[in-house]
């Protein structure tokens, strides 16, 4: 997979437009959950040798990479892509709301619930720009709490 670089992401990271731009996705998952999603374009020459080589050859994630940076990172969006009720949801029928729930009162999430955009610097030089998305299995972690005898009992 590879998303061109777009010119409004060329000129937040202040670069021309034919600077190489390198793009790397990634999943986050725990076990078999896809937790998130990660799109990272970043500008190689604003990175170390060495830094470029791992990102290249490893799957070792972006960040831990170029922690030798001490990069800051900038939040340009975070956006809901879902929201569990409408505008309106206190207008409606309470049985118009059932739509929001499957068979089992269980309420539906999409699967991409939520999205961050974001900027990273060093020295405040721009060199990666990364756009999250978070996905509702985040929401079906199991709770090891649930099986010890001190988990929280709600009816």
């Amino acid at each position: 997979m590879h998303k061109v670089i777009s010119d409004e992401q060329r000129k937040q990271l202040n670069i021309s437009s034919d600077e190489t731009v390198c793009y790397r996705h990634v999943y986050i998952k725990c076990g078999q959950l896809i937790l998130s999603m990660a799109d990272n374009w970043y500008v190689p020459s604003r990175l170390t040798d060495e830094m470029n080589n791992l990102l290249n050859t490893t799957n070792i994630p972006f960040g831990k990479i170029v922690a030798p940076l001490r990069f800051r990172r900038h939040t340009l969006t975070s956006q809901l892509l879902w929201e569990p009720l409408t505008d309106d949801w206190e207008m409606k029928s309470f049985a118009s709301l059932h739509t929001m729930y499957d068979g089992n009162k269980c309420l539906i999430f999409p699967y991409k619930i939520l999205e961050h955009k974001a900027i990273l610097y060093t020295d405040d030089i721009p060199f990666s720009l990364v756009t999250e998305t978070y996905t509702r299995e985040l929401f079906d972690l199991p709770d090891k709490r649930l099986n010890s005898k001190e988990a929280w009992v709600h009816d």
